[in-house]
Parts: structure tokens; C-alpha cells; sequence
């Protein structure tokens, strides 16, 4: 046996499985994570990405251009919603989960009866490479670097940009930011809106790997929300690193050790663990151990 290429083997799929849960959840740190909302048809903003981009790609655009399109599409259907239907569910966790779960089923089912079942799809691009025996797509390191970006894109505008300003304002006290001048509606519209573009951005990705079809989504919302929910909301970006490590790790090796099916399995098992284990997710726990470390 090669072992060189056993353990690439294992540290490309222990990647590639990380990838996969920080592109589902990035959209979702922002949209649950910051703004509190339990948006159900985050799969089917990942859908309408995913047939932006393979619109656009058959058309002629290459595939990182087709990826930008895919952004602004779902972006731009992620404002029209908040605008329609989320603005009035704002603090209604419940409520917020009803009438996007209803959302998710209007654009599925509305996007079945005007496109059909037909299946689309788009080349997994960039090729392979050979460690001994095996074989690895390049596309799956890109799909990881592309998330590690995103996850630092989304960090730099919450940090240095006046709308991450203002939104970390308005999640946090609303009226008192509309007090000190902050438009609000309009913080939560464009907020919203990049959380859908992220949305619409992973979906498109995700084109490259998978068919797609009006259900496309429903294969990606729970393992995001579950990356999202167990990294917990005191530092939504580190908890949904924290919890794609975690999290990838056990599958990879449930995987490996059983097989795919197990693995996903295992995840599932991981993340009720977890939940047991620390309620509120990751990063509230490591934040209350902080905070008792530096009252001692």
C-alpha cells in the first residue's frame, strides 16, 4: 500500500469535506448566525444560483463568471424576499421558520412547474492529479479555498466596512441604532441580500460537482444549518469554522472507517452530541470559558 498517498487520501477528504460545510453554511452565519432568522429556503437560494450559473456557463461565460452571476441572481431574489415576506418576522424565530419553510416550497414547486424535472448540470472543471494510486479532482481544493475566502470576505466587511458597522449595530439594539440615524430596513435588506448572494455563490459550486434540479437545495440546508447552529451565535464566523473542523472530521473518519452513508450518519450523532454537550454552540462556550479564565 502506498502510504504517502493513503494519508494525502485522508487529509484531501478531511479538506474537501470541510469545504463543503463552510460553502453550505457561509450564507447562513449571516442570515441566522447574525440576523436571527431561520431561513428554510436557504436551499432554494442555493438552487437559484446553481441555475444562474449553468445558464449563464451554456451560454458562453466562463465558469468563475458564471459563479459571479449566480451571486447576484440569488442576491437579488434574496432582497425581493426580505423585502416581500422576511421584514416582518424580524425577533420570530418561529414565525420566521413557518413562512420561509412556505417560501422554500413556492419557489421549488413554482421552479418544477415552469422548468420541468428535467435534470442540468456543468463540467467539473480544472481535472485531476496522481499521489501513487490515487486520484484527486482539483476542483475540491479550489471548492475549499474558494469557502476559506468567502469566510474572510464576509470577517473583513463585518470588521472594516461602515455596512458591517451599521449591521453589527442594528442586530444588536435596532432601535437604538435607528435613534443614532442608521436606516435599518435598508441595513437588513442588504444584509439579507449578501447572505443570499453567499448562498447563491455556494450553489453554483456546488453545479460543478452535482445534477441539478428544482430540489437541488434540500441536499445542502441541513447539513448548513447544522454547521451554522452548532458553532453557535456569540462568533458566528469562528463557530462555523469551529464546527466544519469538528464536524469533518468525524465524517471523514466515520467514512473511511465504514462508509459514506455512516459517515453522514455520524455527523448527525456528532451534532446532537455537541448540542448536549454545549447548548448555545461552540463559540458561546468558548466564549463563557474565556470569560471565567479572566475573572479568576
Amino acid at each position: 500500500m502506498d502510504i504517502l498517498g493513503q494519508i494525502i487520501s485522508y487529509v484531501y477528504q478531511y479538506f474537501d469535506n470541510l469545504g463543503f460545510l463552510l460553502l453550505a453554511g457561509v450564507g447562513l452565519i449571516i442570515i441566522y448566525g447574525m440576523m436571527g432568522v431561520i431561513n428554510m429556503a436557504h436551499g432554494e437560494l442555493m438552487m437559484i444560483g446553481a441555475y444562474v450559473a449553468v445558464t449563464a456557463f451554456h451560454a458562453g461565460a466562463p465558469a468563475p463568471v458564471a459563479v459571479a452571476l449566480a451571486g447576484l441572481g440569488a442576491g437579488l431574489a434574496g432582497v425581493v424576499i426580505e423585502r416581500l415576506v422576511i421584514r416582518h418576522f424580524y425577533n420570530q424565530l418561529l414565525s420566521s421558520l413557518v413562512v420561509t419553510w412556505g417560501v422554500s416550497l413556492i419557489i421549488s414547486q413554482g421552479t418544477l412547474l415552469v422548468l420541468g424535472p428535467s435534470i442540468m448540470n456543468m463540467p467539473t472543471p480544472l481535472g485531476s492529479f496522481s499521489v501513487g494510486p490515487f486520484s484527486f479532482g482539483v476542483y475540491r481544493v479550489v471548492m475549499f479555498l474558494v469557502a476559506v475566502g468567502l469566510i474572510a470576505g464576509v470577517w473583513a466587511i463585518f470588521r472594516w466596512t461602515r455596512l458591517g458597522t451599521q449591521a453589527q449595530a442594528t442586530m444588536e439594539n435596532p432601535a437604538m441604532a435607528n435613534a443614532l440615524g442608521i436606516d435599518t430596513r435598508r441595513v437588513y435588506t442588504l444584509t439579507f441580500g449578501l447572505g443570499s448572494a453567499l448562498g447563491g455563490v455556494a450553489g453554483a459550486m456546488f453545479a460543478m460537482t452535482a445534477t441539478i434540479s428544482p430540489f437541488f437545495g434540500q441536499n445542502y440546508t441541513p447539513m448548513a444549518f447544522i454547521t451554522v447552529v452548532i458553532g453557535g451565535g456569540a462568533a458566528p464566523i469562528l463557530g462555523l469554522a469551529y464546527a466544519g473542523l469538528y464536524l469533518a472530521g468525524v465524517q471523514t473518519f466515520a467514512s473511511n472507517v465504514f462508509n459514506e452513508y455512516i459517515g453522514y450518519v455520524s455527523v448527525m450523532a456528532a451534532a446532537l452530541l455537541a448540542l448536549l454537550v454545549m447548548p448555545s454552540g461552540i463559540s458561546d462556550f468558548i466564549e463563557r470559558r474565556r470569560t471565567r479564565a479572566t475573572q479568576r
